[in-house]
């Protein structure tokens, strides 16, 4: 069972940083139109769809997918730690935009733990996509043990 998420080739920070801005701009344009659109006070201009969350989700996705790509060069790797230090890093935008230490702390924390699980469980394709079923069961029956096991123990 070979786990190729070491050797990928590796992603130009400034290119991901980027793309990943942009993306994240769009969806918190979105996210803000909304917002704006259904809030109880009407008085709001068109700049408030930009300000309200639009800003923070772009620096948020550009954040993380930069420093996902610079710690994966760094390091040489492209596995979860990478994915759970970029979570910090955006977590910590939270914090700057409320302007509170505490707020930066729990997002940074939030984010690295939800991002480097998600990233250490292969994702949405899962640790088991590619294998053959022999690599399946074998990567099965290491992560539990056995009844004969069991009792070895006692």
């Amino acid at each position: 069972m070979t786990n190729d998420t070491h050797h990928k080739e590796p992603k130009d920070w400034k290119k991901e940083t980027a793309k990943y801005t942009l993306g994240g701009a769009g969806f918190g344009l979105f996210v803000s139109a909304f917002q704006t659109a259904y809030s109880p006070s009407k008085g709001g201009s068109v700049l408030d769809v930009f300000t309200k969350h639009g800003g923070t989700i772009a620096a948020m996705g550009g954040i993380f997918a930069g420093v996902d790509a610079a710690v994966s060069q760094i390091r040489g790797k492209d596995d979860y730690v990478n994915s759970a230090v970029a979570g910090c890093a955006a977590g910590l935008i939270a914090g700057v935009r409320k302007r509170s230490i505490p707020a930066g702390l729990g997002g940074c924390a939030f984010f690295a733990t939800a991002m480097g699980t998600y990233d250490y469980s292969g994702g949405f394709e899962g640790k088991m996509h590619g294998m053959t079923r022999t690599q399946r069961d074998e990567y099965r029956s290491g992560l539990f043990a056995s009844a004969e096991d069991l009792k070895k123990q006692q």
